[in-house]
């Protein structure tokens, strides 16, 4: 017997999300040993070693993304080393999980809009299945943010449907997968119906644990956890307090301004603690009558807020934000995915068409979307109860 979430799947919307998973695959693996970070940072010092049968080499080089690299790296490395692979077929291996989690992402939404006669629903799959932020994903080598980002987005609307045992466990998987999925607990928890304190106890708990287990065991893990270093990208609020980078930091293909010392060890717990007290807000302000749907817009709150606090922001961090604007467009009721259509073409001129990262531009170009669309979002999540509904069933100006 299929699970619940795959009973809502139709043949036409199912196929049409796979045929999107195989694109990207095919796609954005052509060429993995370009300046991406998968070449660099996991295959060449983790996966090679252990191809060869350097376990100690493995271990000692793991990324902060630890848990994923060992539950899903160990097997894909090991199995491509048997059939006689290497770095092309270890990343296949690896991006097959979170490719095949937005098809399902895909597949469920393009279903229920189809079932509804919306005219939209190819775009729906498209998006749903990640779409161009997911080839982009695939280009700067991070298979990881595939399945974390189809975890976060599939567990907020389990949740909303009732299934907590699944969405805790999708909350698990995500978090395992790339830690920056623990943004999606609170907003799961507040989707369920029943069942809202369970999602967050087990889910806090499952990931927790992964947590602890990667600042205990990796010291690297816990660098990053805490802290965002030295990189500063212009896609970001913090771009006009940057200082100017040292020579060696320049040279190394850095940037021209790095973050100062007081941000650096900020930017993380503001993110979670931003977060959780959206969360909150939205908890008290809307009350136990609040639309659950609208779980998904908060979670494209927290998440595009995630992007505009990280000073790391990069183009393949937007990924999650557009699912769960895809899921919300599509439970919302909307024809067509016109919000998340916006947001995909504004990300793709911001980050791959205006490619400059010195100047100041990046930094105004993104900012004059991302802050309109965190405003427009805290609207319908934030206005008036006796409003509220009527906001958030019209279209976001785009």
């Amino acid at each position: 017997m299929r699970p619940r979430l795959l009973r809502r799947l139709d043949p036409v919307s199912a196929g049409a999300a796979l045929f999107v998973a195989g694109l990207l695959l095919v796609a954005g693996s052509r060429d993995v040993f370009w300046s991406g970070d998968f070449f660099g940072e996991v295959f060449h010092p983790a996966y090679l070693p252990l191809i060869r049968g350097n376990w100690h080499a493995f271990l000692h080089h793991l990324p902060g993304y630890a848990s994923f690299t060992v539950l899903l790296g160990v097997p894909a490395t090991l199995t491509a080393g048997a059939l006689g692979g290497a770095e092309t077929m270890i990343f296949r291996l690896l991006a097959l999980p979170g490719l095949l989690l937005l098809a399902v992402l895909g597949g469920v939404l393009g279903s229920g809009a189809r079932r509804a006669g919306r005219a939209g629903w190819p775009l729906v799959v498209a998006l749903g299945a990640g779409g161009p932020l997911a080839y982009q994903t695939l280009l700067y080598g991070h298979p990881e943010d595939l399945l974390a980002a189809a975890a976060a987005v599939l567990a907020v609307l389990a949740a909303r449907d009732g299934r907590t045992t699944t969405a805790a466990v999708l909350l698990v998987v995500g978090v395992a997968a790339k830690q920056w999925a623990v943004l999606a607990i609170a907003p799961a928890a507040l989707a369920a119906p029943r069942g809202g304190l369970r999602v967050a106890l087990v889910a806090g708990a499952g990931a927790a644990t992964v947590v602890g287990a990667q600042m205990l065991l990796v010291p690297v893990a816990a660098g990053a956890l805490t802290s965002t270093g030295g990189l500063f990208h212009p896609h970001q609020l913090w771009w006009p307090f940057g200082i100017t980078a040292p020579e060696e930091f320049t040279a190394a293909g850095h940037g021209v301004r790095t973050a100062p010392a007081w941000l650096q060890p900020l930017t993380r717990p503001l993110i979670i603690g931003g977060g959780v007290a959206l969360a909150g807000l939205w908890w008290a302000r809307a009350g136990a009558g609040r639309e659950r749907d609208d779980a998904l817009a908060l979670l494209a709150l927290v998440l595009l807020l995630r992007c505009a606090l990280d000073p790391w922001n990069l183009v393949y961090y937007q990924l999650p934000c557009a699912l769960a604007l895809v899921a919300w467009e599509t439970r919302r009721g909307r024809p067509y995915p016109i919000v998340t259509l916006a947001f995909t073409a504004a990300t793709w001129l911001s980050f791959v068409t205006y490619g400059e990262r010195e100047t100041d531009g990046p930094f105004l170009l993104y900012m004059s979307w991302a802050a309109p669309l965190v405003v427009a979002l805290a609207l319908v999540l934030f206005g008036r109860p006796a409003t509220r509904r009527a906001r958030a069933a019209a279209p976001l100006p785009a």
